[in-house]
């Protein structure tokens, strides 16, 4: 430290003895506080190259100050373990405060500094360790610290450092706090990100949590409701996915995108009368909700299937002809919205040739029947 040379080559040698079991607490407390101070000679090093206006390492000055904090921060906890005696002594808390306390700023610089230079993985431990400082009990006498009212905006700056460094622990572990930091936009955002996080690292748990959770938080932000449909569709969780449709129509309002959920859940249910209900009031608000011509369609189309196996067949019988005449009446009901569905989505004949291809064999519509069959030999 004296001559100014091999500082960090001194640094590694004594930590490489730090964990030898010849070592005592004190010794390691020594290491400790010698390898922050080392680091703080070199950081001295690189600013009086800035004093002086010569070419300094920038990375080099902010990363000795990272260093610096973790070292002492290190020499505090381990002289914080009681000795043989049950005694606990502190040598080095008082002057290990006051340069964790000197040098505090300069953590938010480093890390502000790498954010603005998309550095998100080297930008995170900055952040971590204002926080992780704040928190420990060498800072606790300090009341500004303890009350940094920073700290939100910190844990915001981790958290999206960490997420888009595509490290979602990390991400996670201040993401709340970040949350209560900041305006109703970047809630939403950082909610977002905690549904993603959770689901990279493959906690369906905690996943599910944060979208339900976003659902209630922020209801008019359909990220949360579309993707708890697809789970609830995906997991055969239909009467979840109507419970979900009917909280969003109460507390958000009457949306199309609501009633379509619902008809889709209650086709998958094979419940055709609700889920005609249903797509009616989402074409009622939308009159381009897609799939809500053809949950009717098919709604339509699956009851005149249904009833043909039950329609009376003896011509003799004079309830044949009601039946024959109800049975056209359901193919009727379904053409309209299946047509329209397809004219809106005329490339996905697979969805609606075949559908189109008996109701018009039963209306007896022989032009658009002989269509109907080309294409479905087409695809």
């Amino acid at each position: 430290m004296k001559n100014g040379r091999d500082q960090e080559k001194v640094e590694k040698q004594l930590l490489e003895i730090v964990n030898r079991e010849d070592i005592t607490n004190a010794q390691r407390a020594d290491i400790y506080f010698t390898a922050g101070e080392l680091q703080r000679s070199v950081n001295k090093a690189e600013n009086m190259k800035l004093y002086l206006k010569q070419p300094y390492d920038t990375i080099k000055f902010f990363s000795t100050i990272l260093r610096m904090h973790q070292h002492l921060l290190d020499c505090d906890s381990v002289e914080s373990r009681p000795d043989e005696n049950g005694a606990v002594k502190y040598k080095y808390r008082s002057k290990s405060r006051d340069l964790l306390k000197n040098y505090r700023l300069n953590l938010l610089n480093g890390g502000k500094f790498l954010l603005r230079r998309d550095k998100y993985s080297e930008a995170y431990p900055y952040f971590d360790m204002y926080i992780r400082s704040a928190k420990s009990p060498i800072l606790q006498s300090y009341n500004a610290i303890r009350n940094d009212t920073l700290l939100p905006r910190v844990a915001y700056w981790a958290t999206i450092s960490a997420y888009n460094a595509k490290q979602p622990q990390f991400a996670l572990k201040y993401i709340d706090d970040a949350i209560s930091g900041v305006d109703n936009t970047l809630r939403i955002l950082l909610q977002e990100y905690k549904v993603r996080c959770y689901e990279t690292l493959g906690d369906k748990e905690r996943w599910m949590e944060s979208m339900v959770q976003g659902s209630m938080l922020y209801p008019q932000h359909d990220y949360f409701y579309l993707h708890l449909m697809d789970v609830y569709a995906e997991n055969n969780l239909y009467d979840d996915g109507i419970a979900l449709c009917e909280r969003m129509l109460k507390d958000v309002g009457n949306r199309s995108i609501y009633w379509l959920g619902e008809s889709q859940m209650y086709l998958a249910k094979k419940d055709y009368d609700a889920c005609i209900v249903a797509s009616d009031q989402a074409l009622a608000l939308d009159s381009m909700a897609l799939d809500a011509y053809y949950n009717k369609g098919i709604s339509c189309y699956n009851i005149a299937k249904l009833f043909a196996a039950t329609v009376c067949n003896d011509i003799r019988n004079p309830k044949c002809k009601e039946d024959r005449r109800q049975l056209a009446q359901f193919y009727r009901d379904a053409l309209y919205p299946m047509e329209q569905y397809r004219r809106l989505a005329p490339e996905d004949a697979k969805r609606w040739a075949e559908p189109l291809y008996y109701i018009y064999l039963n209306l007896n519509k022989g032009k658009e029947f002989a269509e109907m069959e080309k294409i479905l030999n087409a695809l």
